[in-house]
């Protein structure tokens, strides 16, 4: 059950920011100027991520490996220091557990009891180098960890067209729910290993990106992973602080997470 539920989680990371990737156009089109629904929803992440920050609430619901899986969490993230921070509340195969995780640039910190035991005594976080962290059974740790919004973008750029489906409000927020396709011969093999099969986007008459769903299908047979994502953002440019662990509570590992051929 560790392996499957960390590999689900660590998928996960990465999604929860993939609104917040822009490009140099200043201006984010409304539906109401008559902008086609693709400029609409590349304008609204473009100004997500011009914003610098962002809260999120995330919910993530599907199986992997035959197991039903739950995460659900909070966090802050600031895009551009390239920080953050996320607790999850995990639900997979009758077990509930946490994690806790901590962004400082290329750094990723992780605590929880799925890997407590494993840890060397007084040490109650782990520390991944997503830069060094290689490919682990067909889970491409680099590629799910990595934070950078570069990679973002080029989910965003390779939208190949969107479609109005309705409105919702969202915590208050009315908004326009729009649907994208993704053409994933323009992705790069790293950004693939992530790339949704679909993509809903709510986007705010404020221009802002308020939710994101994505459905994800990974494998086949008995290592098939199929989950559907659904971020909430708001808070957009607020301060975000975190606290990195103290190297006396902190042990690094260099080849990736335990139990995940590390």
């Amino acid at each position: 059950m560790r392996r499957l539920t960390i590999a689900l989680v660590l998928l996960s990371l990465p999604l929860a920011v993939t609104a917040c990737g822009g490009s140099s156009k200043p201006k984010a089109p409304s539906a109401s100027s008559g902008a086609a629904a693709i400029d609409v929803v590349k304008g609204a992440a473009q100004k997500t991520d011009l914003a610098g920050s962002e809260h999120l609430v995330l919910n993530v619901g599907g199986s992997a490996s035959g197991q039903r899986l739950a995460v659900t969490g909070t966090g802050d993230f600031d895009n551009k220091a390239h920080i953050g921070s996320l607790h999850l509340n995990v639900s997979a195969a009758g077990v509930a557990t946490s994690i806790d995780a901590v962004l400082d640039k290329t750094d990723m910190y992780l605590k929880s009891p799925l890997f407590a035991a494993l840890l060397p005594a007084g040490k109650t976080w782990m520390k991944l180098d997503l830069q060094q962290a290689g490919a682990a059974k067909g889970l491409n740790l680099n590629a799910i960890l990595s934070q950078d919004p570069t990679q973002s973008l080029a989910a965003l750029q390779s939208l190949e067209g969107a479609t109005q489906v309705g409105t919702a409000t969202i915590d208050g927020v009315s908004t326009t729910h729009y649907r994208a396709r993704i053409d994933l011969s323009k992705l790069s093999a790293a950004a693939k290993a992530a790339a949704p099969s679909t993509y809903d986007a709510w986007i705010g008459g404020d221009g802002y990106v308020h939710r994101v769903r994505s459905h994800i299908v990974t494998g086949s047979g008995t290592t098939k992973t199929a989950v559907t994502l659904t971020v909430d953002l708001s808070g957009f440019g607020k301060a975000v602080a975190i606290a990195v662990p103290p190297a006396a509570q902190t042990a690094v590992s260099k080849s990736g997470l335990p139990g995940l051929g590390g």
